[in-house]
């Protein structure tokens, strides 16, 4: 993976993360993530990039000031590639630590595995 390609999937899945509206959501994640993601965390399994939007909507709906940001800019390793970020507002950026791991096939994410931490 290209420093460009790197860099365009990660301002990608952090204003998707970010986008209120769904329309807009969808797009950005469709550049992104395979339409059939899989997107692991330690509660469940989210099995398409439409159920991926839709916890994305209801993160915004359970703290409409939920935001997400990068703490180290995303890296990659063959067809792996990590971003570290901040969960939190954006008064209070760093409320949790996040790790995601992606699997990329076709410069498109086919897995997603979360991992989340309480900010120290």
């Amino acid at each position: 993976m290209d420093a460009q390609f790197l860099k365009t999937f990660q301002e990608n899945h952090v204003a998707a993360w970010n986008e209120r509206n769904r329309e807009k959501r969808d797009k950005l994640l469709k550049t992104i993530y395979a339409e059939d993601i899989k997107m692991y965390d330690p509660n469940s399994i989210i099995q398409s990039l439409a159920e991926v939007s839709d916890f994305i909507g209801m993160l915004q709906v359970q703290d409409p000031d939920f935001y997400f940001s990068v703490a180290k800019t995303i890296d990659s390793t063959q067809n792996g590639a990590r971003l570290y970020g901040n969960i939190g507002t954006k008064e209070k950026p760093d409320i949790m630590n996040s790790m995601d791991f992606f699997l990329i096939e076709n410069d498109k994410a086919t897995h997603l595995y979360v991992f989340m931490e309480p900010a120290s």
